[in-house]
């Protein structure tokens, strides 16, 4: 019984170092987004996240997350599915468009679309329309 709870003990750790671990940057400027330093950080988030900062924002990294997870950048508060304006999977940095960033959703790995379908191509980049820039992360 007691290595029965231990293993379980051990297995409840590993998941949840598994799924914490997400970074974000914040960049109160297209220039600096993605190169230069950050404005705001959160560091050591879980996954299904809505990380919602105050004020607007003119950039934002992912980063720290596997390549199957799923992240949707939104100009409005509470990241909204009528706000999205990108989506991407794994780490990720891109600049704002002509409306500024507000919040960031970071999905948890291998979580099914809102539609139902599976995650398919993982670490395939794309952009909802063009209101966002998808920078390439070295």
């Amino acid at each position: 019984m007691q290595f029965t709870n231990a293993f379980l003990a051990t297995s409840f750790l590993a998941f949840v170092s598994t799924v914490n671990g997400a970074s974000v940057n914040y960049y109160n400027s297209k220039d600096a987004t993605c190169g230069g330093s950050p404005s705001l950080e959160y560091r050591n988030l879980g996954c299904n996240t809505c990380i919602d900062p105050p004020g607007d924002w003119w950039g934002a990294q992912v980063f720290d997350i596997n390549s199957n997870q799923r992240i949707s950048m939104h100009n409005q508060d509470k990241c909204t599915s009528a706000s999205q304006v990108g989506q991407w999977y794994g780490n990720t940095c891109a600049r704002a468009g002509n409306t500024a960033l507000r919040s960031v959703w970071i999905a948890c790995a291998g979580q099914r679309l809102a539609n139902g379908t599976e995650v398919a191509n993982a670490g395939e980049n794309s952009a909802d329309n063009d209101d966002v820039t998808f920078v390439a992360l070295d």
